[in-house]
């Protein structure tokens, strides 16, 4: 840009030195007075500074920061986004600040200009109706800019109940194994694992609460004791979190693990001696 800029002064200067001076002369041949000379000057003078302009123009650039896209923050922070624009010379740029379900939502949002090339976002208290996609738009002349940041606000996952471990557990009883959040329950969706395999409501297991508490019915210390698995996941934004409640005594969970290594060992090896059998 400075490269053209000086090349703009430059034919500036022999402008007005000759081409201009011959345009100054009358129709009828006489000369122009000082006044109308100079206000001819500077229209010309302005006709090509518009049109270096807008050559310019093509280099104008437009960013946010934070740089990091996605901006992931927890509930009740503050988030700044700040929309720049470069390039634009001496035009000063129209700028505004848009987000696809609108900016007045949650009330939340609070826009700040710190100079005519340089506008701000704030979010204040945010909350997960905050998240989103927000776009900068700037108008250059007949040209407009614009670049986006995505913007996820997580609710943080923390159980209410902190027990894990139940020790032993008398044989025929209910357990009740809760992982239930301080979230609300309609924004979360909770999964159950046992040993790495999915627990299904059904038979002996029973979910309540959607989902979150899980109550093993009948409950056979040589059946049912180890460790069970709750994975809680936000819908909006993602985030998650995992709790691990054990049962059952060390000698009950060792039986336990035991006899499902042996079941998976004697499985695999008829597998295995099935496949061979109908190879030959």
């Amino acid at each position: 840009m400075t490269f053209l800029y000086q090349r703009a002064i430059k034919f500036t200067k022999k402008w007005r030195s000759f081409h201009v001076s011959r345009q100054l002369t009358s129709l009828n041949g006489h000369s122009q007075s000082p006044s109308s000379r100079f206000s001819l000057s500077c229209r010309l003078f302005n006709g090509y500074r518009r049109s270096f302009n807008l050559k310019n123009n093509e280099d104008v650039v437009i960013s946010i920061s934070p740089k990091a896209n996605p901006v992931q923050k927890p509930i009740g922070d503050q988030i700044s986004l700040v929309c720049s624009v470069k390039g634009t010379s001496d035009e000063k740029p129209g700028m505004i600040w848009k987000k696809h379900d609108g900016l007045d939502r949650t009330g939340n949002v609070e826009i700040k200009k710190l100079d005519d090339y340089t506008l701000v976002l704030i979010i204040r208290n945010s909350s997960v109706d905050d998240s989103g996609v927000y776009y900068c738009h700037a108008q250059v002349g007949s040209k407009v800019y614009m670049n986006k940041m995505d913007v996820i606000v997580f609710e943080d996952i923390v159980f209410r109940d902190k027990q894990l471990h139940f020790g032993q557990v008398l044989a025929t009883a209910s357990v009740n194994i809760s992982c239930e959040v301080s979230a609300k329950k309609d924004s979360v969706i909770t999964y159950w694992t046992r040993h790495g395999k999915q627990v299904l409501d059904g038979g002996k297991y029973k979910f309540y609460n959607k989902g979150s508490i899980l109550e093993i019915q009948n409950y056979q210390p040589e059946q049912d004791a180890g460790q069970y698995t709750c994975e809680v996941v936000h819908v909006s934004s993602g985030s998650s979190n995992t709790k691990t409640v054990t049962l059952g005594t060390a000698g009950e969970k060792n039986y336990v693990a035991c006899h499902q290594m042996c079941n998976s060992f004697c499985s695999d090896i008829n597998t295995r001696m099935f496949l061979n059998t109908a190879s030959n």
